[in-house]
């Protein structure tokens, strides 16, 4: 009995070992996207953002993992409270409503954000 419960107990280690490497392994992989091409732009208003490389690059991640985003711009100045980015998106896949939703969501609810104006399409 004893013969067989050790190489039992050696199978069930190694095939739980092998099975949590391969679920990091696929929570490690970024999202990879096709190219999008931008058809529309808006511009949004974000408070909280306290740096241009930190907060921005937060942003700009948050929003190309959509796929939908093309090019975020971040016009950080330091002295205002509230910060411009303009996002080039294309508006069949992401809107102003859910660029809001997912950017009020990130860095523990650290922004507020609002849209300051109205999509305008790219020529």
């Amino acid at each position: 009995m004893k013969i067989l419960l050790l190489p039992t107990l050696l199978f069930l280690m190694l095939s739980c070992a092998q099975s949590s490497q391969s679920d990091k392994k696929n929570e490690l992989q970024p999202k990879v996207c096709k190219t999008t091409i931008a058809n529309t732009t808006v511009s949004l208003g974000v408070k909280g953002m306290v740096c241009q490389m930190g907060c921005g690059g937060s942003i700009r991640k948050a929003l190309k993992a959509t796929c939908a985003v093309e090019r975020v711009e971040v016009n950080y100045i330091d002295s205002l409270e509230e910060q411009t980015i303009i996002v080039h998106y294309d508006r069949q896949k992401l809107g102003p409503v859910q660029m809001i939703k997912l950017l009020t969501e990130l860095n523990d609810k650290q922004f507020s954000v609002r849209t300051i104006s109205e999509p305008k399409a790219v020529k």
